[in-house]
């Protein structure tokens, strides 16, 4: 065992090992985290985990109002002013990613942690058919929101109800981190994959960054952020599931604008995009 590794009560719910290296703690009003990384496959975990009950009672707690550790503010991105920022950033993503147009209009797409419904309805502005698109959301609240805008939207206690229904696409946006148990939720999506379809996912990545940054990197959010993945990692955990990579790259060089100014953040964010060491991860995969 690694002098830094230690023994852990908590076995990591990404590969079971129960050796690891404490990382970084922080705290957001009455939430302490503290994230080790793991000594079996390397990612960083929230340790001890929290509870389910404990994730529920947050999300279903006016989520779209909280406000986190540093420059992260739900608030702020599910507002109605910074909604073109966020609309272009799916935009740039799903572009990188090797996804046009054409091919999302005539695809069903389940985006899953869909939240109040953001990214169908940027995929509505597209112009893609309403009866192609649907959501899951751990969040009863905002569920009820999505269902509201007019999106068909369920609640992971109710995902039963598409049962048997198959997509070209699931997405994650941001949602893998936030996940007790992601390669179990990952492997139960492919039920809802045709064959030959896609999963297309987001999600911080740890590496340079966050070690150079330690706990400024803004990833580390008490509670919520409960496992961020190195990319090989990631890749791990996909392939054995029957998926295959077609595109992974990053985006993002941690630098919020409230603390960095420009033009040095744009050239931050510029470094960090074509030297693919960037914080946050993108990766498309095939499934069989």
């Amino acid at each position: 065992m690694s002098p830094n590794m230690e023994s852990c009560d908590e076995p990591c719910r990404v590969c079971g090992a129960t050796i690891a290296a404490f990382k970084v703690s922080k705290s957001s009003g009455p939430y302490v985290s503290n994230w080790v990384t793991c000594g079996g496959c390397g990612v960083q975990r929230i340790c001890p985990y929290p509870a389910e009950a404990e994730l529920a009672a947050y999300y279903n707690d006016k989520y779209l109002e909280k406000k986190c550790t540093g420059s992260v503010s739900h608030l702020l991105r599910f507002s109605a002013e910074y909604r073109p920022t966020v609309f272009n950033e799916y935009a740039q993503s799903v572009a990188d990613a090797g996804l046009s147009t054409a091919m999302i209009l005539k695809s069903r797409i389940l985006d899953f942690g869909c939240a109040d419904g953001i990214f169908l309805d940027w995929l509505r502005s597209l112009g893609v058919d309403q009866n192609q698109l649907c959501g899951i959301d751990i969040s009863d609240e905002m569920v009820q929101i999505a269902r509201q805008k007019g999106h068909r939207a369920v609640s992971v206690a109710s995902q039963a109800e598409l049962s048997g229904e198959k997509f070209d696409l699931v997405t994650l946006w941001d949602v893998l981190e936030h996940l007790l148990n992601p390669v179990e939720t990952l492997g139960n999506l492919t039920q809802f994959l045709k064959p030959g379809g896609h999963i297309l996912l987001q999600t911080p990545r740890t590496g340079l960054l966050s070690d150079i940054l330690a706990e400024a990197f803004e990833h580390y959010l008490p509670i919520e952020h409960i496992h961020l993945f190195p990319r090989d990692t990631l890749i791990n955990c996909m392939t054995p599931l029957g998926f295959r990579i077609i595109k992974a790259m990053s985006f993002g060089a941690n630098a919020p604008a409230t603390k960095v100014p420009r033009p040095y953040k744009s050239a931050y964010d510029q470094l960090a995009k074509r030297t693919d060491n960037g914080a946050t991860q993108v990766l498309l995969c095939k499934w069989q």
